[in-house]
C-alpha cells in the first residue's frame, strides 16, 4: 500500500493537529489567540500546539483580560495545549504598535517553524493570527503576501489563494493585495479560470 494511503489513514484515526501563532505581536494578534485557547470547544476540536515563548503568551493573556489558559509542554490531546518554548523571544523585542523588522522577524521565524512540523508530518494545519505585511518585508519577505511566501517555502508552483467560507459559500480570489490599478489587468480568462478550478478541487 503506497505511504501517502498510510499517512491519509493515519490522520483520519485521530485528532487533527494544528499549529497556533501569534501572528505579528505588536498588535492584536496574541490577545486573539489568547481568546481563541481560553475557549474550551476550540480545544476539543483538534489538538493544539502553540509556537510561542511562555512569556510572550503570559503577555497575551494578559492583554486579553487577564486570562487563565494552561499550556504545557507534554504532548497535545483533548486537555491540554501544548507550548513549544524555545526561548528565542528575547532576539526579537517587541514594541507594541510599531511596524519593525524585528516584529517582522519574529512572524517569519514561527512560521517557518510551523511549516518544517507540517512537512514533517507532525501537524496538520496552520492557524496564524493576524501578519503585518510592512513588517513582513522590513524582515525579508519579498513576495506580494503570506500565501505567496508559503509557497515560495514550499516550492508551490499552482494556483494560492484565501478561501474565505460562510456556511454553504465558499469564495476565492482571483487577485489580492496589489493597488487596484493593477486589477483590472489581471481579470482575464486564464486567472479566473485557475480560480474556479482550484475552489472545485477543494469542495
Amino acid at each position: 500500500m503506497p505511504a501517502t494511503i498510510n499517512v491519509t489513514q493515519q490522520r483520519q484515526a485521530r485528532r487533527p493537529r494544528i499549529a497556533v501563532t501569534l501572528g505579528d505581536q505588536a498588535g492584536i494578534g496574541p490577545e486573539l489567540v489568547a481568546k481563541l485557547l481560553n475557549n474550551p470547544s476550540n480545544r476539543q476540536r483538534a489538538d493544539i500546539v502553540l509556537l510561542a515563548d511562555n512569556s510572550e503568551f503570559q503577555s497575551a493573556l494578559s492583554d486579553a483580560g487577564s486570562l487563565r489558559v494552561s499550556v504545557t509542554s507534554e504532548q497535545a490531546g483533548p486537555q491540554n495545549i501544548q507550548i513549544l518554548d524555545d526561548n528565542t523571544a528575547s532576539r526579537y523585542p517587541c514594541i507594541k504598535g510599531d511596524i519593525s523588522k524585528v516584529n517582522g522577524g519574529r512572524c517569519l521565524y514561527q512560521l517557518k517553524r510551523a511549516l518544517k512540523m507540517v512537512q514533517s508530518g507532525e501537524i496538520d494545519a496552520i492557524v496564524f493570527a493576524p501578519l503585518n505585511k510592512s513588517s513582513l518585508k522590513l524582515a525579508g519577505m519579498t513576495e506580494e503576501d503570506e500565501l505567496r511566501w508559503f509557497a515560495k517555502q514550499l516550492s508551490h508552483e499552482g494556483t494560492t489563494s484565501e478561501i474565505n467560507i460562510a456556511g454553504p459559500l465558499w469564495t476565492g480570489r482571483v487577485t489580492s493585495h496589489i493597488a487596484l490599478g493593477q486589477v483590472a489587468e489581471r481579470i482575464n480568462q486564464k486567472s479566473v479560470a485557475k480560480s474556479i478550478e482550484l475552489l472545485h478541487r477543494l469542495r
